[in-house]
């Protein structure tokens, strides 16, 4: 079932975050992403407009943010990825706009291709301020 988060998750989706971040991304020292937990359990996660969990058998697995179009993150938690969860939050988030944006790392080729094979096409690249990377702009609408 996918639904409004509460803000009682939170810590639980910070904790999918990170771990699915460290695995996804490493390329990037695991001690940024420590070093950027706080930022998302008191201002990113609770300020995104739309916040909605995928629950499975009564377990938050993954979660969506967003911000008006623009896709702030797609998490699944590391344990459960590749079973088609991603697609069906993703699925649920595109059916609701008319248009979404990401950013995402250049270097996370599997997440890269997993856009691109839901449509999202590139617009920019750009470098993240904070780590240096570069990231791919993808845009996606109906």
């Amino acid at each position: 079932m996918i639904r409004p988060a509460t803000l009682e998750e939170i810590p639980q989706l910070v904790d999918i975050w990170l771990r699915a971040s460290m695995r996804a991304h490493d390329f990037i020292a695991d001690a940024y992403w420590e070093s950027r937990v706080e930022a998302m359990t008191r201002e990113h996660l609770p300020r995104a407009q739309e916040l909605e969990v995928l629950e499975v058998e009564g377990r938050v697995i993954g979660f969506t943010a967003l911000n008006g179009d623009h896709l702030q993150a797609l998490f699944i938690d590391p344990q459960v990825q590749s079973y088609g969860y991603g697609s069906r939050l993703m699925a649920h988030a595109m059916a609701g706009h008319e248009r979404l944006t990401l950013h995402v790392f250049t270097r996370n080729v599997r997440a890269v291709s997993f856009y691109r094979r839901l449509g999202f096409h590139l617009v920019d690249e750009c470098q993240d301020p904070e780590t240096g990377e570069r990231q791919s702009c993808m845009a996606w609408s109906r």
